[in-house]
């Protein structure tokens, strides 16, 4: 069955809410907070100090990280210049500003007061200095970031805040990091909804990178009725998809990004057919999906929701706690759009298996003098899909890795999942048509079958 075949179907099945909140009210996460003037007596001093715990509202010390996710992630190197408690684009649906929200309000005395505030360009110049020193350099046991650099992982913009705001333009932060990467070849891949993205000054950053650059620009929908509802402060789609032709004819890998992917809100038949043509009239041949983030399980994004009219339950038991049953919808949905002629993968392991890319950022193919964090799991599932009908072992794949390991660390983690230990979400078994055949010294053997029927599909047989 198709997508809107199988869409139907679900639709019989999946409970609903029948009454939502009409008027809006403060938000339904009540923030911890630190005690105000709180003091604690000093013995050795026989005084009392104040104890605070105060968050530099101007600058912003942390730039670059491996994330904490690098164990599923092919490009984890993630680095970002701008921060604030509340992201002004106040996106309904992620978790990042109500994980922000609490974090600072939770260990911080004075994170009411804190504005959007960015890295020093003076600070993170000589930071990267140093680190550049490792590039192409072989690296034992070093800090997760030296040996990413050292094997020239791009980096990733805009995975913890958006780095192209308003306010962007006019202080210019991000661009001259864009520049600098552009002085220094290194490649660059940036997440936004900015549409400041497609000025001439980042354009010209970003194409004349020796490195290449790519940019995904989220656009969940065409519908900008849903837009302003779910995005309230984002540019419009129209907006978005101007920058991305102004990237694309300038020779910038643009990657469309549907995430998250919300069945029974930014799936109608009609926007979805516009969309796919808005997309690539403006030069865009490749997408990027996923199924909604099971992180925002959070009462205040799903009372956000509500007060727009959308039933958030419903959808998040499709999209995140029935997850196989939203990446069945997700894998039918991505082939509306390679039915129109558009390259699509995604993070998503059911899906894994169809991605039209080794990366699931659907840039495997631009990149051409980097290399990739292998030693995560949607490589790991490409390689024993690419061996079939060969069994693959944890040797093999350790092989294939080789030196381009992470940290002993993330390798342990990694081994975990090979022998379905961590979280189940990312194991090889989660990805149709890969079953363990057998075990030796290092756990499970592993091979991929295309003839078994997939078992996302067997379970819907099962409920229905």
């Amino acid at each position: 069955m198709d997508y809107y075949e199988l869409r139907t179907l679900v639709s019989k099945i999946t409970p609903r809410q029948t009454r939502f909140l009409s008027t809006k009210v403060k938000g339904s996460i009540k923030e911890k907070g630190r005690k105000a003037n709180y003091y604690q007596f000093n013995l050795l001093q026989q005084g009392w100090n104040k104890q605070e715990r105060l968050l530099n509202t101007e600058e912003v010390a942390s730039f670059l990280e491996v994330s904490l996710r690098a164990q599923a992630c092919p490009m984890p190197l993630n680095l970002d210049v701008w921060d604030a408690k509340i992201c002004p684009y106040n996106c309904h649906y992620c978790f990042a500003n109500a994980f922000r929200d609490s974090l600072y309000t939770s260990f911080f005395d004075n994170s009411r007061t804190l504005g959007i505030r960015h890295c020093s360009p003076d600070y993170y110049k000589s930071e990267l200095d140093k680190l550049f020193k490792y590039r192409g350099k072989k690296v034992d046991g070093a800090d997760e970031r030296i040996k990413a650099i050292s094997m020239n992982i791009p980096m990733r913009f805009g995975i913890r805040f958006e780095d192209f705001l308003p306010i962007e333009g006019k202080k210019k932060i991000s661009l001259a990091l864009l520049n600098y990467l552009k002085e220094n070849a290194y490649p660059v891949m940036i997440n936004t909804k900015s549409e400041l993205i497609g000025r001439e000054d980042y354009v010209r950053a970003l194409a004349d990178n020796p490195a290449k650059a790519a940019v995904h620009i989220t656009m969940i929908t065409s519908d900008d009725n849903i837009n302003k509802r779910l995005e309230p402060g984002a540019p419009s789609f129209a907006k978005r998809i101007e920058a991305a032709k102004s990237l694309a004819d300038a020779g910038v890998r643009v990657v469309a990004r549907i995430e998250p992917f919300m069945t029974f809100i930014n799936d109608e038949p009609d926007e979805v057919e516009h969309y796919m043509q808005m997309i690539h009239a403006a030069g865009i041949r490749h997408m990027t999906f996923d199924t909604y983030s099971y992180s925002a399980n959070n009462p205040r994004i799903r009372a956000a929701f509500y007060y727009q009219g959308y039933d958030f339950e419903r959808m998040f038991t499709l999209m995140s706690d029935c997850q196989w049953l939203g990446s069945l919808l997700l894998g039918k949905f991505m082939d509306l759009f390679r039915d129109y002629g558009l390259q699509c993968s995604t993070f998503d392991m059911g899906n894994v298996p169809t991605n039209d890319d080794l990366i699931c950022c659907c840039v495997g193919d631009w990149f051409q003098n980097s290399q990739w964090n292998l030693g995560s799991i949607v490589p790991m599932v490409r390689f024993i899909i690419h061996h079939s009908p060969k069994a693959i072992s944890w040797e093999d794949y350790n092989k294939w890795v080789g030196d381009n390991w992470l940290s002993q660390n993330l390798k342990q983690q990694v081994h975990g999942l090979w022998n379905l230990i961590g979280n189940t979400a990312y194991c090889p078994d989660w990805a149709p048509g890969i079953v363990p055949v057998g075990v030796d010294q290092y756990g499970k053997i592993w091979k991929y079958d295309v003839s078994l029927p997939d078992f996302r599909m067997e379970m819907l047989k099962k409920v229905i």
